[in-house]
């Protein structure tokens, strides 16, 4: 942060999901202890998240670009649409913070994987993963523009945090350890709101705990997969449904617990009293089970590349399990260790 006392910054996570906003926790509570004042904007699911966690933040609706994705196992039309859009989009979120900047005397930005949220009259981090952005087959060819590109814009800001490690320990492989770097990369380790957390022994377990996460249909799709394989195997199963705004009471619906949202140490006590946990595999989602230390089942994302090489890379270094989707129909957990 700059020196010379208190600093007013302004969290902007992506609005893909839950994930950017959750490993954004850690850093607002550090600013915060420090005596610094933040303003959180964002989506709104995404902002009420954050607000859930901090009674007094200051927020803003400052929609970040919006996905969807097909039904169907091939995302070829939905990310070919996204990166002839993003650009653009890009640009006018560009112009929008730097009226935010003004508006509201920020003195910092702290942007995750937006990468229009640089301005001159603030100090600007952008915080990343993704240095590398993979593609999907008939587009490999691009991927080399993609790290350009990346490069590009990471630059642009003051600083580009990745929340990965350096070492043969990194969580991201490739993703966050490109041939060339961005010149003003820092490593800053591994972010996640469960570090430190104690769960208490002896807490009653259950059979199967699903976790859905990201954009839609496929949230609502894993739903429904996870609540099936629970009834079918007569398991005792909780799905928390990635929903802040259904609240954080567990209820009963047709033999399956649900919730739409839960408390971090209720959290952390369901999936680590669990005979089988169910995750997408997304990012932000496998550093908080590294920091709780516990071990999954990761179906990614159908046609999402990030978590089909994330899952894959994560499986062969023995640390999880990794299923299709449409493996879940029919998967058998009684094989599973």
């Amino acid at each position: 942060m700059n020196e010379g006392g208190k600093n007013r910054v302004l969290v902007c996570p992506l609005g893909w999901g839950l994930g950017h906003a959750s490993r954004l926790i850690p850093i607002i509570k550090q600013l915060q202890e420090s005596g610094h004042e933040v303003i959180a904007a964002g989506d709104r699911l995404q902002v009420l998240y954050i607000a859930s966690f901090f009674s007094d933040i200051r927020t803003l609706e400052f929609p970040s670009f919006k996905v969807k994705f097909s039904k169907g196992s091939s995302q070829i039309i939905p990310i070919l649409g996204i990166a002839l859009r993003l650009p653009f989009h890009t640009i006018r979120e560009h112009f929008a913070v730097s009226r935010i900047v003004k508006d509201y005397s920020i003195t910092e930005i702290i942007s995750d994987n937006r990468y229009g949220l640089w301005c001159k009259g603030a100090k600007s981090i952008l915080i990343t993963h993704q240095l590398r952005v993979l593609f999907p087959k008939p587009f490999k060819f691009l991927e080399t523009i993609g790290v350009l590109l990346t490069r590009f814009y990471a630059e642009k800001f003051d600083e580009c945090w990745v929340p990965d490690f350096q070492g043969e320990e990194n969580l991201a492989g490739e993703l966050s350890h490109p041939s060339k770097f961005p010149r003003n990369v820092k490593y800053i380790g591994s972010l996640s709101r469960f570090k430190g957390i104690e769960v208490p022994q002896g807490q009653i377990g259950w059979d199967l705990v699903g976790i859905s996460s990201g954009p839609s249909p496929h949230r609502e799709i894993l739903i429904d997969l996870i609540a099936n394989l629970g009834l079918k195997n007569n398991l005792k199963t909780l799905i928390i449904k990635g929903n802040p705004a259904e609240g954080s009471e567990t209820y009963d619906l047709n033999g399956v617990f649900y919730a739409g949202h839960l408390n971090d140490l209720e959290f952390a006590v369901a999936v680590k009293s669990t005979k089988y946990l169910i995750c997408r595999a997304g990012y932000s989602t496998i550093m908080d089970l590294n920091a709780l230390k516990v071990n999954c089942i990761l179906v990614p994302t159908p046609g999402q590349t990030e978590q089909e090489y994330l899952s894959s890379y994560l499986s062969s270094k023995g640390l999880y399990r990794t299923y299709k989707q449409s493996d879940l129909v029919n998967l058998d957990l009684s094989t599973i260790k």
